[in-house]
């Protein structure tokens, strides 16, 4: 060993981390040299203590909506054909006026030309400038891949059709969210994840709980500085 080689540079992780964990059993009291005995069987674990939402609770909705609010989000609901109303209500309050839209499946055919009608600029994520104007735009219309009534959050992914730069980049984002989308939470969003995807997690995943917020040293609570400050979830009817 060189002079100035320190203990831990020559031995393995396995050695570092049965002597690290020697070092708290002997902390905690415990026998150093005693072998731990492994569980015959995995622990019973009870779904109440684990979930606070249960799979097939009748309040899966109106769970997402309150804890939704109380992110900081504005829901509004409303039908499949009267979708694009509450959308240009919320631009209009934003003074946006030029619009990305992204959808992986659009669950509200039409509203593009009911937004366009309504003398909004559409951009569409795909197009040869996209990811450019995608931080030129006022606002964003987006759908979603599952909402999560624990949380109040929603999921995202990006791949070829979807673009996660439109979930970023504005300050203003509308999310469209099917009502039968919403689940009790991420261990029952996990299989649809893996069904959605051949079986594979996708490479860029997302919860998003509301408009970005991130506080300072003074315990400054600020919103808009890593994505959206305004964010809109329209709830669609089946």
């Amino acid at each position: 060993m060189s002079p100035g080689m320190e203990i831990n540079e020559i031995l393995s992780d396995e050695e570092r981390r049965s002597s690290f964990l020697s070092s708290v059993r002997q902390a905690l009291g415990h026998n150093v040299n005693a072998a731990s005995p492994a569980p015959d069987t995995r622990p019973i674990l009870s779904e109440r203590l684990l979930r606070q939402v249960e799979a097939d609770s009748p309040q899966i909705i109106s769970r997402w909506i309150e804890k939704a609010r109380g992110n900081g989000m504005t829901v509004v609901e409303a039908s499949v054909d009267g979708a694009a109303t509450p959308a240009i209500e919320f631009l209009t309050s934003h003074r946006a006026r030029t619009v990305m839209v992204n959808f992986s499946a659009n669950p509200a055919p039409g509203i593009e030309g009911k937004l366009a009608a309504a003398g909004y600029t559409l951009r569409h994520w795909g197009d040869s400038d996209c990811m450019q104007q995608a931080f030129n735009c006022d606002a964003s219309i987006t759908d979603c891949r599952y909402g999560m009534a624990d949380s109040g959050g929603f999921l995202v992914w990006s791949d070829r059709n979807f673009g996660r730069s439109t979930t970023l980049t504005t300050a203003v984002h509308i999310v469209l969210l099917p009502k039968r989308l919403i689940v009790a939470d991420l261990i029952d969003a996990m299989p649809k994840i893996l069904s959605d995807n051949n079986g594979l997690m996708p490479s860029n995943a997302v919860v998003i709980n509301g408009p970005s917020k991130t506080g300072d040293i003074e315990m400054k609570l600020v919103t808009g500085v890593h994505g959206p400050k305004y964010l809109c979830a329209i709830l669609l009817g089946d």
